[in-house]
């Protein structure tokens, strides 16, 4: 299964510019099996979402990408958030506390809110975005590096606010999600790598 694992869709995200509908087009037309909503600090679009997936049998998961006091954290599994902005460990914790899973989202970006080597410190961090549609080479780079350093799960995402960029980025699964629930213990066993997309449309390990 190929599966892009950070979009952003507007209702929620009002820094994205498509809808949940031009999402998944976008998906269809990329060859991914499934796209995950992680819209920032917000998993309001869940009853959309799963209306969605009845009526279209495309699979859409959501997630959500928590803003932290220390960077910026994407986690599944999760029915409600914290109240109020908890710093990176209190995030973690509380999704371990959910038995969803979590990973660090573009770590070392210069643009935006990163863990950066805060990651060395985290306790219970499932994974590191290893290969993030919106990132500068050597910062995926250095983020593979530190994901295989200490050994966590490295997963991709086209970080897409825009429909063309979905799926540049994606992660491969072994097997197929039908729920959240299946997306999280996937996941959690580390069988996945990332993946990009090239000029002809397929789809090849980032490593």
């Amino acid at each position: 299964m190929f599966i892009d694992l950070h979009v952003h869709e507007e209702t929620f995200s009002p820094c994205s510019w498509m809808n949940l509908e031009e999402a998944v087009a976008s998906a269809r037309v990329s060859d991914l099996d499934g796209i995950c909503i992680t819209n920032h600090n917000s998993i309001e679009i869940k009853r959309t979402a799963e209306h969605f997936l009845r009526e279209c049998a495309f699979p859409v998961f959501v997630g959500v990408e928590m803003t932290t006091q220390d960077g910026d954290i994407v986690a599944f599994g999760l029915d409600s958030l914290p109240q109020e902005t908890p710093t990176a460990q209190e995030f973690v914790d509380f999704v371990n506390a959910r038995n969803g899973f979590c990973f660090a989202a573009h770590p070392y970006s210069k643009r935006r809110k990163s863990l950066g080597d805060g990651i060395f410190t985290l306790r219970g961090l499932h994974g590191v975005e290893v290969a993030n549609g919106a990132n500068a080479k050597e910062d995926d780079a250095k983020a593979l590096y530190v994901c295989k350093r200490l050994g966590l799960v490295p997963v991709g995402g086209s970080d897409a606010h825009i429909a063309d960029a979905v799926g540049r980025y994606a992660t491969w699964l072994p097997k197929l999600a039908t729920t959240v629930h299946d997306l999280v213990a996937i996941l959690k066993t580390g069988k996945c790598c990332a993946v990009r997309r090239d000029a002809d449309g397929y789809f090849s390990p980032f490593l």
